[in-house]
């Protein structure tokens, strides 16, 4: 099998994280559109031999664990939303805000869906496969109290019948990462999103509850580590 055909994982690149997919280099895995701004650009290489179409769409909520997705259609374009991406070439996607019509209080969570798409015929003994990567877009609105890097931090955590409960009192969505109770991490801790309270399995047989957990930054990067011990019902 022709190997340029298959995702590669996460990279960095140009000294920002990026993810990779099919050869094409997308540069950033999340991204944040700001009130003010114009516009946000998401820039592409093709570090291939092969020329791939790209096709990009914002769509509202997504599948991402923790938080419910949103009905309402999203607020954005993407321009060109269809372009081919020739061999060790860059080009880059502008999205674009259609109207304002999210919460003035907190953030709003988009999915960015950007596909790689074979263009040309596959070679012998080869399959050609088509990729796509959903990445989160954040709307955050100007004026928002507080800093979305220290966000995490400020998460309230208590024992609740045998489960963690978590809630988070600021207006950003907060990202888990690497969350461990009592020594067990927890698979795919998923997201909190603002101004609410979930519930993790993970404190069933004990008294006290011991966490730690990571976020993950406007720029995709892994923040420190914060540990609490929580005790309830």
């Amino acid at each position: 099998m022709n190997k340029t055909f298959i995702a590669a994982a996460i990279i960095v690149f140009f000294g920002h994280v990026t993810q990779s997919m099919a050869g094409v280099s997308i540069g950033g895995t999340r991204f944040i559109y700001h009130e003010q701004a114009k516009g946000v650009k998401v820039e592409l290489r093709n570090t291939s031999q092969s020329a791939w179409l790209i096709n990009t769409t914002v769509s509202s909520g997504g599948t991402w664990s923790g938080v419910t997705p949103s009905t309402q259609p999203a607020p954005f374009i993407a321009t060109p939303p269809l372009f081919s991406l020739k061999p060790g070439r860059e080009n880059s996607i502008r999205l674009l805000k259609t109207h304002a019509n999210m919460p003035p209080d907190r953030e709003s969570l988009f999915t960015l869906s950007i596909a790689a798409i074979p263009s040309g015929q596959a070679q012998a003994n080869s399959v050609q496969i088509a990729v796509r990567s959903r990445m989160k877009l954040f709307y955050r609105p100007a004026n928002l109290k507080g800093n979305p890097q220290e966000a995490y931090k400020q998460l309230r955590w208590e024992k609740n019948h045998g489960q963690a409960r978590v809630s988070n009192p600021t207006p950003f969505y907060v990202t888990l990462v690497n969350l461990v109770i009592n020594g067990k991490k927890i698979d795919n801790p998923g997201m909190v999103a603002p101004f609410s309270t979930r519930s993790i399995n993970g404190c069933a047989t004990v008294n006290t509850c011991h966490l730690s957990w990571q976020s993950i930054n406007d720029y995709g990067r892994i923040l420190e580590k914060t540990e609490r011990d929580i005790s309830g019902k």
